[in-house]
């Protein structure tokens, strides 16, 4: 095994988290090397033709080869686990600029009430409101805390959109219910797509607070912290999935990384998989070994800070494989803690409809197009009479509508033969036959497969561009039952054990979901759809069905050992000198995309690591 000349910081993995670190670190003066799994990857040469449905839509150019590691799955602890052998439920990504590359962009303030959740519902409804079996906790830091970070990264990245509470001044167009921040975005929003000034119509006639979609997509060109200006958005449908060739999307690799590069001090060791974290007999990590994917070769890099921020799940299964003398069931797990508090994401589209005759032209754009309501998000709502806790972003008018994926969501044109999802309420509109279970990637029918023939083509002629969804974002809970660990069985191609997912919807869950798609019906029956479909009702988790990349948990912060993985700042308790970054950390998920949190609190660990960190290295920051 080659051993390479020692740096001051490895990072397992090369996107957003390291992009943010190696930047402010290197500006410090320490030498930082990113050790990432797949290609490197650039808006030049690597996007400049890359509208290529086929290859990075349906054969998941830019994630994971799941041929050679992948994960199990199962929906609670008393059956079996399976490997996953093709991409449903998420996507991780690899390659420089990770899934910042082919994010959605939408990007969001967690609400002051998520960062103290459990005390905040128990003051509010009592202890006996929240779940049972829930493993739900406070963050062991404050909204007030972060806010100065989530300004500094909105402002050097480019965030697009109205703000809704500027020093406690609510304004026009923006969220009413977010928390108070210090300053405005810094551009404007995305220009609305026809389905979302529909859908805001709509909404503000039923007394909602709809508003544009907070995006890292910018609307105008603008430099913030890049090294030269970024183009702003050419709305050219193909976004979510692909690298942004003007670099109007952004990411670590067109505004971070190429500033930690121009120090001399950062460099990025690509097509390199990291097997393990290697710790001395003091228990400190030492470094990382690796694996030269080109050569075969296995390499040490030797570091003074290990920072695992490659994607959650990769940031779990590191630290349980990453066994020795010191930490027998790994890093971190010194009290049972890792894997524990496992998330997801409650992301739907609920509703449905077709307006006959109408093109709203969703070929177009990306789903930041859309327009959004967070009055049943969160506890902005009254819970009092209610029978679950928590709520869910409601969301219309996303473009990026390509012609293989076109009719994925399309409704059958006669639903009492072909079916859709059911008709649970007797509404006489929904067909009386279920859908069969397709991984809706993978299908390009109407009804995902259940409309066939001449049918098939009279619908997709007259309706492909006529129908708009309504979808939502919901909270996700951690359980007692619900968890990561290594499976016993499956092990990939290196020969180490797969990471087994155990998760499936609780109770709350399916009582959320029935309370917000009541109130996406609403709305859409507001919107006035010449027909419409539904699915009022919630189904168990499956892991063959994309719902979104938002896995949460595993490694979570907190106040001490007995109930978390690391401190407030991503720091591995039990082992000093590694780092934990992303969205392994969150305790629970709110309902909203998590990634304008792990940006924010990049920059806030880098902080930590250099004003209190570096003063007592090795220890615990007080």
């Amino acid at each position: 095994m080659a051993v390479l000349k020692k740096v001051d910081v490895v990072t397992v993995g090369a996107g957003w988290t390291a992009g943010i670190l190696a930047w402010k670190l290197t500006a410090a003066g320490l030498d930082v090397v990113s050790i990432e799994q797949g290609p490197a990857r650039w808006a030049t040469p690597d996007f400049e033709h890359n509208h290529d449905t086929l290859r990075y839509m349906i054969r998941k150019a830019m994630m994971v080869n799941l041929s050679k590691e992948t994960w199990t799955w199962r929906p609670n602890p008393r059956l079996p686990s399976l490997p996953i052998r093709q991409y449903g439920s998420f996507h991780p990504g690899q390659g420089i600029g990770g899934a910042g590359i082919h994010w959605a962009a939408q990007t969001w303030r967690f609400y002051p009430t998520d960062y103290q959740y459990r005390t905040h519902h128990i003051e509010r409804y009592g202890e006996e409101k929240l779940p049972e079996g829930n493993r739900i906790r406070d963050w062991p830091l404050m909204y007030a805390e972060l806010e100065p970070y989530y300004t500094q990264m909105e402002y050097d990245i480019g965030i697009t959109g109205n703000a809704g509470n500027v020093n406690g001044e609510i304004l026009t167009g923006g969220n009413p219910f977010e928390g108070v921040r210090s300053k405005p975005y810094p551009l404007p929003p995305l220009v609305a797509s026809i389905p979302a000034r529909m859908f805001t119509e709509a909404c503000a006639a039923l007394g909602h607070h709809p508003f544009r979609q907070p995006a890292a997509i910018l609307s105008e060109a603008y430099q913030g912290l890049a090294l030269q200006p970024r183009s702003g958005c050419l709305y050219c449908g193909f976004c979510t999935r692909y690298g942004c060739e003007v670099d109007a999307k952004a990411s670590a690799n067109n505004i971070h990384m190429p500033v930690a590069m121009s120090t001399g001090r950062y460099a990025i060791r690509t097509n390199s998989k990291v097997l393990r974290v290697n710790t001395g007999p003091d228990g400190l990590a030492t470094g990382v070994t690796y694996l030269d994917q080109l050569t075969g070769e296995e390499h040490f890099q030797p570091a003074d800070i290990v920072i695992l921020s490659a994607y959650t799940l990769e940031n779990v299964r590191l630290l349980l494989v990453s066994r020795d003398s010191a930490h027998p069931d790994g890093i971190g797990n010194s009290r049972g803690m890792v894997g524990k508090n496992y998330t997801y994401q409650l992301d739907k589209s609920v509703v449905t409809g077709v307006f006959a005759g109408r093109r709203f032209n969703l070929y177009m754009g990306n789903s930041c197009l859309q327009d959004v309501i967070h009055d049943f998000n969160a506890d902005n709502f009254d819970h009092s009479e209610l029978d679950f806790i928590g709520g869910a972003s409601i969301a219309c008018g996303g473009g990026e509508r390509q012609p293989l994926t076109s009719t994925l969501s399309l409704p059958v044109m006669n639903t009492a033969t072909s079916g859709s999802n059911g008709d649970e309420d007797d509404s006489g509109n929904q067909g009386q036959r279920k859908r069969p279970p397709v991984a809706t990637e993978v299908s390009s029918l109407a009804g995902t497969g259940s409309e066939w023939g001449q049918a098939w083509k009279e619908n997709l002629r007259q309706n492909w561009d006529s129908y708009v969804p309504i979808s939502i974002q919901g909270e996700s809970l951690p359980y007692e039952d619900q968890f990561l660990d290594l499976d016993p069985t499956y092990k990939d191609v290196y020969g180490l054990p797969l990471l087994r997912v155990t998760f499936d919807f609780h109770p709350n869950d399916y009582k959320l979901y029935r309370f917000i798609a009541a109130r996406c019906r609403e709305i859409m029956t507001q919107m006035g759809p010449t027909r419409m479909t539904a699915t009022p009702e919630l189904e168990p988790y499956n892991s063959y069905t994309y719902q979104s990349t938002h896995c949460t948990g595993g490694a979570i912060m907190g106040s001490d050992p007995s109930n978390s993985v690391t401190n407030k700042y991503g720091q591995v308790w039990d082992t000093p000198n590694v780092f934990v970054t992303g969205a392994a950390l969150y305790p629970q998920n709110p309902g909203m995309n998590p990634t304008g949190h792990l940006l924010a609190h990049s920059y806030m660990m880098g902080d930590g690591i250099l004003d209190k960190y570096l003063r007592d290295p090795n220890r615990i920051i007080g």
